[in-house]
């Protein structure tokens, strides 16, 4: 039906078309959700992506990245011709004299950075919709700072593009979304290989998040060998993503020694061991770790939107405990959490529901945000932003 229903034209340039799909897919289970919500059973942690995915509108993404990513770049590259491209950016307002003089001492640790400097992630990624353009502006960056296509897009995947989400399925097709988006760049990408004619494709940094809950003991022992700073660091990796699919990307973790840890699993990939494919087993779990560790210049997301009254009680225990000051709602957790993701002078672009301006209940999230963070600029849209949903 995907290909005799849907016309060829709605295909092209249009990778988003499959988070329209899923969301649409899960659309009757949604209704099932919130039918029992209304009976007061609980949203589980396996129904939260269906109940919390809202497919984000093209202009929406595009405002976002705009002035987030794009901002970042100009700000330290000035470039009339890419900032032509670029519909939904907003210039900078008129400031005072002492603001102007900040300013420029920011605008100046922007100018070292070069594109492979510059980390984003979207952390609740979805199907990729908002990586699929952080892909397009990245690839306009390097090719106006005079990277050639095949070298811009192998950059990207390796160096500046993350994404994490709690839905399997939804990580697969937002995997699906940035490999389409490199091969739209480059058509050779998924056919080049090394110096010895092997396949030579590089993975996106795009991740389901796991949960360690599975993982035994022995497989543990086995991968850390007797060595006291890796069996430390992998008990703690354990410890932070035990029932992670409950939190999601709100999770703080450790930061590790990772060349060890990478090392270690180059030894097992080479080993003969019964334990062998089980022990491979634990790198997701150091990817997903290894994400959340990182720092970033931009974060882009559309996040969940749930009370947490709604949730079960292991979630609303860990939000009480962690964001005392957005418990509300998940979307306000994430404006705390997005905020923890970033470099100093990172910029996080979200859309978000409007009560966090006006209610009581978040005072001090305001308070916050005032007092710790720089609003560049903000839209209040008000009603039928999404064709989806009334308010």
């Amino acid at each position: 039906q995907i290909i005799a229903r849907i016309p060829e034209e709605d295909w092209k340039d249009e990778v988003q078309i499959i988070g329209w799909l899923y969301q649409y897919y899960n659309s009757e289970k949604k209704d099932e959700i919130f039918a029992a919500l209304k009976k007061n059973i609980k949203i589980t942690k396996e129904n939260i992506p269906a109940a919390t995915q809202l497919f984000t509108p093209d202009w929406i993404v595009h405002y976002m990245v705009e002035n987030s990513l794009g901002r970042l770049w100009l700000e330290g590259h000035p470039d009339e011709e890419l900032k032509a491209k670029w519909k939904y950016y907003l210039e900078e307002a008129k400031q005072e004299p002492e603001v102007e003089a900040e300013l420029i001492k920011i605008r100046t640790e922007y100018a070292k950075l070069t594109p492979e400097d510059i980390r984003c992630i979207d952390p609740c990624q979805g199907s990729g919709h908002i990586l699929d353009y952080l892909f397009d502006v990245l690839m306009q960056i390097y090719e106006a700072y005079g990277y050639t296509t095949q070298e811009a897009v192998q950059s990207i995947i390796e160096r500046n593009l993350y994404g994490l989400d709690i839905d399997e399925r939804a990580a697969q097709l937002s995997y699906f979304a940035v490999m389409m988006k490199a091969c739209q760049y480059d058509k050779r990408f998924l056919k080049r290989k090394d110096e010895n004619g092997q396949p030579k494709v590089p993975q996106p940094k795009v991740y389901a998040i796991q949960e360690s809950n599975h993982v035994e003991r022995y497989v543990l022992d086995y991968f850390c060998n007797e060595n006291t700073e890796l069996k430390e660091a992998m008990d703690t990796i354990v410890k932070e993503l035990y029932d992670a699919k409950e939190y999601g990307s709100i999770i703080t973790v450790t930061q590790q020694n990772w060349d060890m840890i990478d090392a270690r699993f180059r030894e097992i990939r080479e080993d003969i061991s019964l334990y062998k494919e089980e022990t491979l087993e634990l790198l997701p779990l150091v990817q997903v770790v290894r994400v959340l560790a990182q720092k970033y210049d931009v974060v882009v997301t559309n996040p969940p939107y749930m009370g947490i009254n709604s949730g079960n009680i292991k979630l609303y225990e860990f939000v009480k405990k962690n964001y005392p000051d957005s418990k509300i709602d998940l979307f306000a957790v994430f404006i705390e959490c997005c905020k923890n993701m970033l470099r100093r002078y990172g910029y996080q672009a979200m859309i978000t529901q409007q009560v966090w301006m006006f209610l009581s209940s978040f005072e001090k999230l305001r308070r916050k945000l005032i007092e710790n963070q720089t609003i560049i600029s903000m839209i209040h849209l008000g009603a039928r932003a999404f064709e989806d949903i009334g308010g």
